[in-house]
C-alpha cells in the first residue's frame, strides 16, 4: 500500500510567501507592490489548478487573499501618511 502523494501547488505556495511578506511591509508602502504580486502569483496558481498542473486551491487562495488584504492595508497607510503631511 502507498501513500498518497502530498499536495502540491509550488505557484501557491510561492503567492503565499508574498503575501505574508506584502502583509508585513504593507505599512512601509513596499507592501502594495507584493501585494499586487501576490494576487497574481495566486490567480495563477489557481488556473494550473484548473488545469489540473496543481492540487491545492486553498493555498492559492490564501495567497490572493493575503495579497488583497496588504493592498487595502497599504493604501490606508498610503492615505494617512499624505493626510497628516497635509496637516
Amino acid at each position: 500500500m502507498s501513500q498518497p502523494d502530498a499536495p502540491r501547488n509550488e505557484v501557491g505556495v510561492a503567492s503565499l510567501l508574498v503575501g505574508l511578506v506584502a502583509l508585513l511591509t504593507c505599512w512601509l508602502l513596499i507592501g502594495v507592490p507584493f501585494g499586487i504580486a501576490a494576487v497574481i502569483t495566486g490567480d495563477v496558481a489557481r488556473r494550473r489548478v484548473q488545469r489540473g498542473e496543481a492540487d491545492n486551491p486553498r493555498i492559492a487562495l490564501a495567497g490572493m487573499a493575503l495579497g488583497a488584504v496588504s493592498i487595502a492595508a497599504g493604501l490606508v497607510a498610503i492615505g494617512y501618511y499624505a493626510w497628516s503631511d497635509a496637516r
